[in-house]
């Protein structure tokens, strides 16, 4: 019985022997380590975004003035050349006379129909119809002619523009002169200042716009047939820009 026992426990132990040792190779860092996930997120701030909407209105109208001082800088020596050719074959006393009329009776029309706020053409049309006056009294009767129709020219800007923003918006600030626009994409104009008024219609990049005013960030325009309505001030740029 003894040696029963003893070749039992020579058995497991030679058994013990052959068995192969559990494979405990490290598992390679990479598949250990976490995957770590990088994601850029954009806060965006609605003050700063107003901010910089404003700033860029503001672009809009200086560059729309400095354009219009441009071109009537350009139409004032068309004018005064017309003004010396007619100083030379002396334009008559009815000619002149009648060229005051008339730019009178312009402004009348354009001072009625302003009211209380007055455009700036209003300014302009006063400032060239005392000098024609003068001009007139001093039998500068060519002068007188140049200086009227320059009065005139302005109280029909002056109409025009009454034209665009009759029926204006609390908060809403008429630009000093019409500022000329490009679409930069496709842009969709709305019936008021905000995405959620009704789309008028939507026009191509490239679309030629007026500008009369502005609230906040949206612009008030006039297309090329006419019609009125609004875009936002991020999908146009100056036309007078290169």
């Amino acid at each position: 019985m003894r040696l029963a026992t003893l070749l039992l426990a020579a058995t497991c132990v030679a058994c013990a022997g052959a068995q192969k040792p559990t494979d405990v190779s490290p598992v390679p860092e990479a598949t250990l380590s976490p995957r770590i996930l990088t994601e850029t997120l954009t806060v965006r701030d609605p003050a700063q975004e107003r901010e910089l909407a404003r700033l860029k209105i503001q672009m809009l109208e200086s560059s729309a003035q400095m354009a219009d001082l441009e071109r009537r800088l350009g139409e004032a020596t068309t004018e005064l050349v017309r003004a010396m050719a007619r100083l030379r074959t002396l334009a008559t006393r009815a000619e002149a006379a009648s060229a005051i009329a008339e730019a009178e009776v312009t402004l009348q029309q354009l001072r009625g129909r302003a009211g209380q706020q007055s455009p700036p053409e209003v300014a302009q049309a006063e400032r060239s119809l005392r000098s024609a006056s003068e001009a007139f009294a001093a039998e500068n009767f060519g002068g007188a002619v140049y200086l009227a129709t320059q009065a005139k020219r302005a109280a029909t800007a002056g109409r025009g523009r009454l034209a665009e923003t009759e029926g204006t918006r609390d908060g809403e600030r008429a630009f000093a002169i019409p500022v000329p626009l490009v679409t930069t994409g496709r842009a969709n104009l709305r019936s008021g200042p905000g995405a959620s008024f009704a789309v008028v219609t939507a026009v191509n990049g490239g679309t030629a716009l007026t500008g009369y005013a502005h609230e906040q960030e949206w612009l008030r325009v006039s297309m090329a047939d006419g019609r009125g309505a609004w875009i936002h001030s991020s999908l146009v740029r100056s036309a007078n820009r290169p």
